[in-house]
């Protein structure tokens, strides 16, 4: 029973996924309590919200993989630019997804205070910073990071991804974006190879 004393119906997993991930009212609308994730994904893809459709990916998948999927998108983007060589920090994010140590974690803070950390890159590699136990040097009181700040990170470092050249092509980049997230989500499902 509520407050009020009418008895209250139970909110869907889902839907308070999509509440913490901000999910638009437009995109809740579209919402039923027998969707799946991937199937909530797949209408948002299909009616082309996609910046509730990248938020919502980057909060269903854990965070290792949500900053992975960020470091595929961003490679998607960097391929298509020549001659560039690949950005430290995009390194720096990557070998921490490689190997999600505490070394590798440090080291992509610093990468990113040294670069530019408001490129995808760089915010790539703030989220895998903040996906540690603490924001305190090793040798001090843990200081826990803000919950789902990794997530909020990689769905803005996505979402910048798609539009910070040619972003008449975004949507575009975008459903290229969303298929690697559902690629990932569905190899994340299958049982482990014996």
């Amino acid at each position: 029973m509520g407050s009020d004393g009418v008895a209250s119906t139970p909110v869907s997993p889902l839907r308070q996924l999509c509440d913490r991930a901000k999910v638009g009212d437009e995109s809740k609308i579209l919402l039923t309590d027998q969707s799946t994730p991937q199937q909530f994904l797949n209408l948002l893809v299909e009616k082309e919200l996609f910046g509730d459709a990248i938020r919502l990916a980057a909060y269903l998948l854990p965070q290792r993989e949500a900053v992975g999927w960020g470091c595929l998108c961003v490679r998607h983007i960097l391929a298509s630019q020549k001659g560039n060589a690949l950005p430290n920090v995009q390194v720096a994010a990557e070998r921490w997804v490689s190997a999600p140590n505490e070394e590798n974690r440090w080291a992509a803070k610093e990468t990113a205070d040294k670069e530019d950390p408001k490129t995808p890159s760089g915010l790539l590699a703030l989220a895998a910073f903040f996906a540690g136990h603490s924001m305190a040097p090793p040798n001090l009181q843990p200081v826990p990071p803000p919950e789902h700040v990794t997530s909020e990170i990689v769905g803005g470092a996505v979402f910048l991804a798609g539009v910070i050249n040619e972003p008449e092509k975004a949507n575009e980049k975008y459903r290229v974006f969303m298929q690697k997230a559902s690629a990932l989500m569905a190899r994340m499902q299958q049982p482990p190879q014996q």
